[in-house]
Formats: structure tokens, sequence, C-alpha cells
């Protein structure tokens, strides 16, 4: 009998005695080149059944100074009883959270014992997740003894959760999760709205990365920054980016080192843009109350229009600089009904944005279009 036949033979009734649940025998070993190793895969717990097994040939680095030291052997994988226990505790959270735990195990059997794949009511990510909660790699064994289990199953559960319906959302092709693909061409003659948004010193990175996330999907024309503002080219540039999942490199933007810089250049190359600030002051007008200049009028391939309008939006604690207030053409502000004087400008830009854009008839335009 050869060799490996007799490996196959031991371990498959090693596995059968135990009872392990998809256990992948001889996997934490370092055995010779050229072994042949067998791979018991089996769910069902403690029933001396073996549900599926396959052979695979690879080739294995030579056997580890560690490998006839039990203790060693001993730490490369989770007994039985620590396997059920890991199993149990990631039920309870997937319960709590409203996965259908049974459900889920039957799909990581599934995936593991028959050639159908993946279930894609969870996907690839969740099945996998689960089986590496349960099962974890030999390297992961001694952090997973010493971690928390009730944590550790709470934070897997919710990883499951998250993985198995972004699954299905990307599998769903009514969602679009995608972004709208163009050419170079189609890219330089798009027509944009002649609305260019103004950030006079706003310190948080993640903040200008929404906001020009909000730049792109309304198609205004350009972000400047100044001061201390994070930029596409500057300081902080690595979190504008991840949070404005790359729009940054979409939109045109232009730094200025003062607020006034950036005014003066608007008003020389921009005459006929109206400057609006976002502030609450005692003068300030309800954004809706306000009307807006640009409407009809569009920018392409770089060219300006006549007329637009200027969005300015302050510091995230001092707001608009009270010296640059005097500066512009009209003051609003959102009207607020509770304590709070104010909400975070990544929060005010999106509501006075489409307002001017449901004022410009913008909204009226993609219904049409659209039908």
């Amino acid at each position: 009998m050869h060799s490996y036949t007799v490996l196959a033979t031991l371990g498959s009734m090693f596995a059968a005695v135990s009872g392990l649940s998809l256990l992948k025998l001889a996997a934490p070993r370092r055995l010779n080149p050229l072994v042949r190793r067998c791979v018991i895969t089996s769910y069902h717990k403690n029933d001396g059944t073996i549900q599926a097994g396959r052979f695979q040939t690879r080739f294995f680095a030579s056997s580890s100074n560690n490998d006839n030291d039990p203790k060693a052997l001993k730490d490369e994988s989770l007994s039985t009883h620590e396997r059920l226990k890991r199993e149990e505790a990631l039920h309870r959270h997937l319960s709590l959270v409203g996965v259908d735990a049974l459900n889920i195990s039957d799909a990581v059997q599934k995936a593991m014992t028959t050639m159908a794949g993946n279930d894609p009511y969870y996907g690839k990510s969740a099945i996998k997740a689960y089986r590496t909660f349960v099962f974890p790699r030999p390297s992961k064994v001694k952090a997973a003894r010493a971690e928390d289990l009730e944590v550790a199953a709470s934070r897997c559960a919710r990883q499951i959760d998250f993985l198995a319906k972004r699954n299905r959302s990307h599998e769903a092709e009514w969602v679009r999760h995608h972004d709208a693909e163009e050419s170079e061409s189609e890219s330089r003659d798009r027509k944009l709205f002649p609305l260019i948004i103004l950030l006079d010193n706003v310190r948080s990175a993640f903040n200008v990365g929404s906001i020009f996330r909000t730049a792109d999907a309304c198609g205004c024309s350009m972000v400047i920054t100044t001061g201390i503002t994070p930029s596409p080219t500057g300081s902080g540039r690595e979190k504008l980016s991840k949070s404005a999942l790359q729009a940054d490199k979409v939109v045109p933007s232009m730094h200025f080192a003062t607020t006034k810089q950036a005014i003066e250049y608007l008003r020389k190359e921009h005459q006929g843009f109206c400057l609006v600030g976002m502030e609450t002051t005692d003068w300030s007008k309800w954004y809706t109350d306000e009307t807006y200049p640009g409407q009809g009028s569009f920018t392409q391939n770089g060219k300006f229009p006549d007329l637009g309008t200027v969005l300015v939006l302050g510091n995230e604690v001092t707001g608009v600089d009270t010296e640059v207030m005097p500066l512009l053409d009209k003051i609003v502000e959102i009207p607020m009904f509770g304590k709070k004087n104010s909400l975070n400008i990544a929060a005010c830009a999106p509501v006075v944005i489409y307002e001017i854009l449901r004022q410009w008839g913008a909204m009226a335009k993609d219904k049409n279009k659209d039908s």
C-alpha cells in the first residue's frame, strides 16, 4: 500500500472517530515534499460520519523542528470542544442581528462539501468570515484563545451580517453601486453647473472629502480650498481622498493661502458670480428665500459662463470668518428647530446645493430625461 494511501486511511479513521466539524486534516502540519494529503470536510457534529472527502496533491516544505513536539501540535488547532463553543457563541450573536444561524451554517456546509459553490444569499466573504471564526488558522489559534469569546462572536456576527447585505446589494441588478463610466472626451465635454464651493479654513479632511463627493454628485464646476483646509494636492489629501471616494480626482479644485485671496481671484476672473455665505447671523435669510444666479448656464471644457454662484462654507467651530462675511454678496442659513445652533458643514452643503439646483430646474430636466 502506498504511503499516501495509508495516510488517507488513517486520517479517515481519525476523523470518523473524533467527529470533527469541517476539519481540514493535516492542514496545520508541514509534510515532506510530494506527500498527498486527504482533506476531510464534514459539518455534522460528533455523529461519527464523514460527509465528503477529497485528495489534494501539493508540495510542502520540509518538516519543521516542532513537528514532533506534542505541545506545538496541540497549539496548532482548537479542540472540538473549543470549536463547538465558538460556533454556539457565533450562532447566538447571529440571531441577535437577525441572521438565520442554521441557514448560514447549512450554506457553509454546502460550500465545503459540494461543488455548488457559495450561497448567493450570503456570498463568499460572509461564508469565509464564518469559517475563519469557527476554525481559525494555526497562526491565529493563540489569539483566538486569548480574546473574549462573546466580544469576538458579536464582532464577527456583525461583520457577517454586513458582508451578506453587501453581497445581496451587489447581486441585485436594480441597485446601482457603480460609478458612471465615460470616456476622456465625454468627461471633457460634460456640462457642469456654474456653482463653485469655497471652503474657508475647514479643519476636517473627512468633511472636505464629503463635500467633494457632494460637489461631484451635483455637477459643481469647482471646489476652492483656503488656509488650513485639506486639499487634493496638499496636507491631509490621503484622508480627504478616502472619504471622497476619488471624487477629488474628478472635481476641479484650487487652493489659496487665504480666503481673501480666493475672493479676489473670483472677483477678477468670475465677475458675474454671486458670493453666498452660509452662516447663522442676525441678517441671514433662509436659504429657500434667496435666489441664486446661474440658471440656464453651464461650464463646459473649463470655460465658465458669465453668471453663477459661489457657496462659501466656514470652519466647523468658528464658521465663516467675520472679516470675510462683509466681502460676500449674500448670507443664508438653514433654519434650526432644535437646541443646537447649526449643522455640520458636510450636512449643510448638500441641503443648500440641491435647493440651488431645484431653483435652476435641474430636477425637472432629469425627470424629463428619465421619462
